[in-house]
């Protein structure tokens, strides 16, 4: 019996080993096959990265710019998964939100005191003390909802930037006037791919299946350079 399972945990080992080449091939993709900028003022950004993809997935990375940077994205995938790589910028942004919380509970079914004009004894359904207008329980109960609403800060993502738009452009330039987190999120379409085997560029072959792929963002950045007339004057 021990060796049965080991038979088995070594076949799901052996299985598992393509795909761990894959991711593992996978890991500095955007060092070779996404093109760097020609400006020598862009250096590589240590929030690239590569990963892995199936068609039809979306992935997102959290990405943090800085204030009195320029920054550059170019994209790069395995021409197996396709052309078609659509690609979002988000920021994450404090909204205000309205709240609202409903609490249930139990209450008395009251009815009015008609019996009763001013005063009066408490027999039956005879009030007391109603002066015209009380009421009285009926011995039965109700659900009653009562809302509470209060204003709460949420986060919310704010689409900066959506390629799809953009002719599906594999690259992009922008300046940030403000730190931020923004997400950039990855999708690869389920249709098209050429179901070829090799990367896009470079000598070497993987063998690999054809919806499956590596894709890399390569990030650059530079201090934001300064235009215009500068400087202390005369």
């Amino acid at each position: 019996m021990k060796h049965f399972y080991k038979k088995i945990i070594l076949g799901l080992a052996i299985l598992a080993l393509p795909s761990l080449s894959f991711a593992q091939y996978c890991n500095n993709f955007h060092d070779s096959y996404c093109e760097p900028s020609e400006n020598d003022m862009y250096k590589p950004n240590g929030q690239s990265k590569s990963a892995l993809f199936g068609k039809g997935q979306t992935s997102e990375l959290s990405v943090i710019v800085y204030k009195g940077q320029d920054y550059r994205i170019s994209l790069c995938m395995d021409e197996n998964l396709g052309s078609g790589l659509e690609f979002k910028v988000y920021e994450n942004k404090k909204v205000k939100v309205e709240k609202v919380t409903e609490t249930k509970e139990m209450e008395d079914v009251l009815a009015s005191c008609d019996a009763c004009s001013g005063s009066g004894t408490s027999d039956g359904d005879v009030c007391y003390d109603c002066n015209g207008s009380g009421q009285v329980a009926t011995g039965e109960q109700k659900e009653v909802t009562s809302k509470q609403t209060s204003i709460v800060y949420e986060k919310q993502k704010s689409l900066l930037y959506d390629n799809t738009q953009d002719n599906l452009a594999t690259e992009l330039e922008f300046s940030v006037e403000t730190t931020q987190r923004l997400i950039f999120e990855i999708s690869i379409p389920n249709e098209g791919g050429s179901g070829k085997s090799s990367v896009s560029k470079g000598k070497g072959k993987l063998v690999k299946s054809s919806d499956m792929g590596c894709v890399g963002i390569l990030i650059e950045h530079m201090t934001t350079p300064k235009t215009g007339f500068y400087g202390t004057g005369f």
